[in-house]
């Protein structure tokens, strides 16, 4: 899109019209040689002489002919300030120049110039026979802005700019800033240490002589009092910045486009996510394109190779950018240099002082990541600049595309800036190393998943509770070795005691079997709690029991969100049952096995889950996991055998580690981008912004994406059933849809799972909208992934997951087919619904909250 404002650099190329007011002091030769200095393109002179100057006036016209082709002259005895300004305006002067050496002429035109919003000249100095050096002085940002644009209409690229009063800058950056502007002339920074006007213009003649002195807001006394060694030029200051400044850091370039996240800075120096702004891009003085942000501050602009700097700023439709704005919200793109090494941008100075140290000996291009939007990134340059780092800075969010991810902690940035440097990677970087406080030391994170796609296994997969006990049922009472079951919770409820006949009666024949449940969520463990079920497990004949990271004492929040959230069971290493499942009846207990009334407790209503039955080589990195899992529980560790080919399906078993890795994120994100057609994804919990935001990226370039969901406090037509936590759990399926509509509004199709009139059912229940536990998601009808990973942040980073994807055409359409058969009876959210458009409006909140521990 390409409209709006504009910055581009006027037409002329230095000043062309120019009004002299002259008092009865003034001299011809000296001022029109100094104005001709300046402004050597002159196309016209107006000259205005004061009450004094009527006898001289003839020889002022007669010099002012030798210097532009057109010439007026006018005698104004008394002339108010109004009139000089309005006089001004009428000539269309671009320039006023005090024609005279007098306190009241230089107020006077000084007065009009800044009425007409024009320049000032005031004619200093002795030698007028050019201009090559500029001297540009500026303090505050408004004064600054006028510099700025003076620069990016006036500089010759024969200039030399010694500019003092902005920011410390190095080299590199004051000639992206000037390049942003379009400005070509070489430039260099007076440092702060000359602290006068004096002393910066001392600095500035140490490099050669001064040929014109650039100045802003400067009071006329001054003008006539100090002895300046050039002409001055006093520019017009723009009005105040409209609006908050903007914040962004630079960007990584990704196959020709660029994503950035944009801040607004809030009073105080906070940063907030610029929602719905009209931005302009600039480069080279020229708006090359304006686009509006997304509600959560993100900007994807399109960008030519050449672009090395873009400057950034707010909008209004019809009103020009200011010129240092751009400047100071300029951001480079980045692209693939040599090897690189990342660290964390907020980082104390010591740690920072040894970033630089390790590059300096060992080739590296230091490069930091912001990872929380905490501190301006203007602030971080600056911290990097104190310690001779190199100033650029990615923010984490744009190069992940996060968006406002406040259910992101901080306890993930390691991982997060790993996967950072994997976007690097697939852009071309050659990422070596990373630093995060968070890690004991500096680590390659950036590593490829382990996984590999496994050929000859058979491959069921199903979406029925009463399925998915029959064959656990089975598969356990058919086992000869082995039985190793790992869970997240555990139920002493009829689907728990049956499962616990079947192990028992295992045990009993010489079958080793092995439980594995997460301490915390299995109340097994932790606190000195124990679970009835597992204790009297754990008494059979051959059963062991173990329990992962138990809690003694006041937990932290990784105690808490660092849990073991896998669901497998493996036989005889020979097959293996992967899944959202745990011991429990809502789990494996079918719709039609139970009598549901309007009374009847939430926690009566079966969920729809789903699982995979494996047999083959795949089985094998499956019970590595579970082997790995169990020795760091304390249990001994086993041989494992191989796996014989069953068929012909291919399987990919994703394991993920919480906190250590992001693997099934990634997975999830890599079938998302690399989806054609079509999408189904089965999952009841709130999507984490980054899949949400793949998904929406899906349908904007064609896919059909179809999202079923459910209701984590199950309902009969708009009334919640009862029981314990309904509240809760009322407010936390709101949070999940909420996470669903961005989706639905991009043109996605969601669906709230839904049955009627299944036996045993009272009719007065109406349409039944239960929770959905299922993890699957299926791509192109050529593959799907199945397993304990939800769309959610706790999955994607905190707890630890596996789950397999199968690249199977034939398995994974029975798969949507079985999706299709449930959609067909749920119901649609209709994105031109009003109730529907209502309730995303008043939960539209709810992407800036933070999600729940555990639903």
């Amino acid at each position: 899109m390409r409209d709006g404002a504009s910055m581009s650099r006027s037409t002329r190329t230095n000043f062309r019209r120019a009004l002299v007011f002259v008092d009865h002091i003034g001299e011809p030769t000296h001022v029109l040689s100094a104005l001709a200095s300046v402004a050597p393109t002159l196309s016209s002179i107006v000259i205005v002489a004061g009450e004094r100057v009527l006898e001289s006036l003839a020889g002022w016209r007669e010099v002012a002919n030798s210097f532009a082709p057109q010439v007026a002259a006018y005698h104004a005895p008394h002339l108010p300030l109004e009139a000089l300004a309005e006089l001004a305006r009428t000539e269309s002067a671009d320039l006023l120049v005090v024609g005279g050496a007098s306190l009241a002429c230089a107020r006077l035109v000084a007065a009009a110039a800044q009425r007409a919003g024009v320049a000032l000249l005031w004619p200093a100095g002795g030698n007028h026979a050019g201009v090559t050096h500029v001297f540009c002085a500026a303090l505050g940002r408004r004064s600054r802005s006028a510099i700025a644009a003076f620069l990016r209409e006036q500089a010759s690229p024969s200039w030399t700019l010694s500019i003092a009063g902005a920011p410390e800058m190095g080299v590199g950056e004051i000639a992206s800033a000037l390049d942003v502007l379009g400005v070509r002339a070489r430039a260099t920074l007076i440092p702060h240490a000359a602290t006068s006007l004096r002393s910066a213009l001392a600095v500035a003649a140490s490099a050669g002589r001064v040929d014109l002195i650039v100045l802003a807001r400067v009071p006329a006394p001054l003008l006539i009092a100090y002895d300046w060694p050039a002409p001055v030029l006093v520019v017009p200051t723009p009005a105040g910045p409209r609006g908050p400044s903007l914040d962004v850091c630079d960007a990584i370039e990704l196959r020709g486009r660029v994503r950035v996240h944009v801040d607004e800075v809030t009073v105080g120096g906070g940063l907030s996510p610029a929602a719905g702004r009209r931005l302009a891009l600039v480069t080279g003085g020229q708006t090359i394109e304006t686009l509006l942000t997304t509600n959560d501050g993100e900007l994807d602009a399109l960008v030519v190779p050449s672009t090395a700097t873009l400057g950034i700023a707010s909008i209004d439709d019809g009103v020009a950018v200011d010129a240092m704005t751009v400047i100071d919200q300029r951001f480079a793109i980045l692209r693939p240099v040599r090897r690189v090494a990342l660290f964390d941008a907020e980082l104390s100075r010591e740690k920072l002082e040894r970033q630089r140290e390790v590059a300096s000996v060992s080739d590296l291009e230091p490069l930091g990541v912001r990872m929380r939007p905490t501190r301006r990134v203007s602030a971080i340059r600056e911290r990097l600049r104190a310690v001779d780092l190199p100033t650029c800075v990615i923010d984490a969010r744009a190069v992940l595309d996060e968006g406002v991810a406040f259910d992101v902690a901080e306890a993930n940035d390691a991982v997060r800036l790993g996967r950072v440097g994997a976007r690097l990677r697939s852009a071309g970087y050659d990422v070596v190393s990373l630093f995060h406080p968070g890690l004991p030391a500096p680590e390659a994170l950036v590593r490829d998943d382990p996984s590999v796609a496994v050929a000859g296994n058979r491959v069921d997969i199903e979406l029925d509770n009463k399925l998915a006990r029959a064959r656990l049922l089975d598969a356990i009472a058919q086992s000869d070795d082995s039985v190793n079951v790992q869970v997240y919770m555990a139920q002493g409820d009829e689907v728990g005691a049956a499962i616990e006949s079947a192990i028992a009666d295992a045990g009993a024949r010489g079958v080793v079997v092995r439980v594995l449940v997460d301490s915390l969520h299995g109340m097994h463990g932790s606190f000195g709690s124990e679970n009835p079920l597992l204790a009297r497990m754990a008494q059979r004949r051959g059963v062991e029991v173990r329990a992962s990271r138990p809690v003694a004492s006041v937990p932290t929040m990784a105690d808490i969100k660092q849990r073991d959230h896998r669901k497998l069971v493996v036989v005889d290493e020979r097959v293996a049952l992967v899944g959202g499942r745990n011991l429990g009846n809502e789990y494996y207990t079918g719709f039609d096995e139970v009598s549901l009334e309007t009374t009847t407790s939430w926690r009566r209503v079966p969920w729809l889950d789903g699982g995979v039955r494996i047999e083959g080589p795949a089985v094998t990195p499956i019970a590595e996991s579970f082997l790995q899992a169990w020795t760091s529980a304390g249990g001994a560790p086993f041989a494992l055998l191989p796996c014989s080919p069953a068929g012909t399906v291919q399987v990919r078993v994703v394991d993920h580690h919480g906190l250590r890795d992001a693997r099934t994120l990634e997975a999830y994100l890599e079938l998302i981008d690399g989806a054609r057609s079509q999408i189904r994804a089965v999952n009841g919990f709130p999507y984490v912004l980054e899949l949400q935001h793949a998904l929406v990226r899906a349908i904007r370039r064609g896919v059909r994406v179809r999202a079923l969901t459910g209701h984590v406090i199950p309902r009969h037509n708009e009334t919640p059933f009862t029981g314990p936590w309904s509240f809760a759990r009322a407010t936390v399926t709101e949070f999940v849809h909420s996470r669903l509509d961005p989706i639905v509004e991009a043109g996605g199709e969601a669906f709230f799972f839904a049955l009627e009139g299944v036996a045993g059912w009272h009719p007065a229940l109406g349409r039944v909208f239960p929770h959905v536990h299922a993890k699957i998601m299926s791509i192109d009808g050529a593959r799907c992934a199945v397993g304990s990973a939800n769309l959610d942040v706790t999955s994607a980073y905190w707890e630890s997951e596996l789950m397999v994807i199968v690249e199977d055409a034939q398995v994974v359409q029975q798969l949507e087919a079985r999706i299709d058969e449930l959609i067909a009876g749920s119901a649609r959210i209709e994105r031109d619904d009003s109730n529907w458009r209502e309730r995303a409006r008043r939960r539209s909140w709810m992407r800036r909250w933070p999600g729940p521990i555990a639903i």
